[in-house]
């Protein structure tokens, strides 16, 4: 679709919802949406004109849970985004959504310069990351029911699409490493992961082993936002704003919060980003630790299934091979 379209659409959504359309432009774009604001006010224009599609977002949505989608759609956005400000997450609220011109929302306008593009980025991205630390604390403290991407729970709100945590781990077996029964598509998914001579059955036997340990975790369901980058804060005059609950879930807090910072960063406090994240959420030394290690599990985890959405493109087997790399390196740790 054109950029003179989206404008246009932008300019609609807004009109159709009493804001004024002075000062419009195009603030940026993401697989999911293309955002447009005023000074007042932002709004998000879905890409697909069903607004349940979008590409390279598989993340932690594990295949075979019928879900429709691999992302939030702007129902649920409106939905957690207002619990997480409620208890006190600077994140902005979406005002309101709807379906024409296609699916919209209009969002509070997160003021400042986008931390990654912030000239002082490298400078400043340990403290940055510290402040999110506390930040995904408030998050965390949101309680929410069953685990995996928001469904909706027939009265109105969202839950968890698995009923607990171990049965969403069961599902994550079967699908990922054919444990108990397991489908023929999902078979060859994983002789694709072997044949790329990186992980072994013993690795992969060695994740089925954490994972069933895991499913005896003491864990809560609570509000957890998942993607922590620095592409999702906006910094202001030493503050920050958290963006993009796209891929957030009902989850277990800390160990999948790490997950994004595990893809850039060493998986230890040796890390300042890693380190001023783990205090700022305000977890001591030996709290720090046990969080990396369910970290490392949950980014193998993340890895499998990002892998798994890719196998079938073969202009994504140097990532799968990344990611396969990424497992076999902390499969050697344990």
């Amino acid at each position: 679709m054109s950029d003179q379209r989206m404008y246009v659409e932008a300019a609609n959504a807004l009109a159709r919802h009493g804001y004024a359309t002075r000062d419009l432009g195009f603030i940026g774009a993401g697989a999911q949406s293309v955002c447009y604001g005023t000074r007042e006010v932002a709004v998000l224009l879905s890409r697909s004109d069903g607004g349940d599609e979008a590409a390279d977002l598989t993340g932690h949505v594990v295949p075979g849970s019928d879900a429709p989608t691999t992302y939030n759609n702007y129902a649920v956005l409106q939905w957690l985004t207002v619990r997480a400000a409620d208890a006190g997450v600077r994140t902005p609220r979406i005002l309101a959504i709807g379906d024409d011109p296609r699916p919209h929302a209009l969002i509070q306008r997160a003021n400042g310069t986008p931390a990654a593009a912030h000239p002082q980025a490298a400078d400043n991205a340990a403290t940055w990351f510290g402040l999110l630390g506390a930040e995904i604390r408030k998050a965390n403290l949101v309680e929410t029911t069953g685990f995996g991407l928001f469904v909706p729970d027939g009265s109105g709100g969202y839950r968890g699409h698995f009923a607990s945590w171990a049965e969403y781990l069961n599902r994550w077996l079967g699908v990922y490493l054919c444990v108990g029964q397991s489908r023929p598509e999902d078979e060859k998914v994983l002789d694709l992961f072997l044949a790329q001579d990186i992980v072994t059955e013993r690795d992969l036997a060695a994740v089925a082993s954490k994972v069933r340990e895991a499913q005896e975790w003491p864990v809560r369901s609570v509000l957890t936002h998942y993607d922590n980058l620095l592409n999702n804060l906006v910094v202001d005059a030493g503050r920050i704003t958290v963006l993009d609950w796209g891929l957030s879930l009902a989850g277990i807090g800390i160990q999948q919060e790490l997950i994004k910072l595990f893809q850039t960063e060493p998986t230890s406090m040796e890390s300042p980003r890693v380190a001023a994240f783990l205090r700022s959420y305000g977890l001591s030394e030996p709290e720090c630790v046990e969080a990396i290690e369910g970290g490392k599990l949950m980014l193998v985890l993340d890895g499998l299934a990002m892998s798994y959405g890719w196998a079938d493109d073969p202009d994504r087997l140097d990532g799968i091979r990344a990611w396969l790399r990424t497992v076999k390196r902390i499969c050697g740790t344990w």
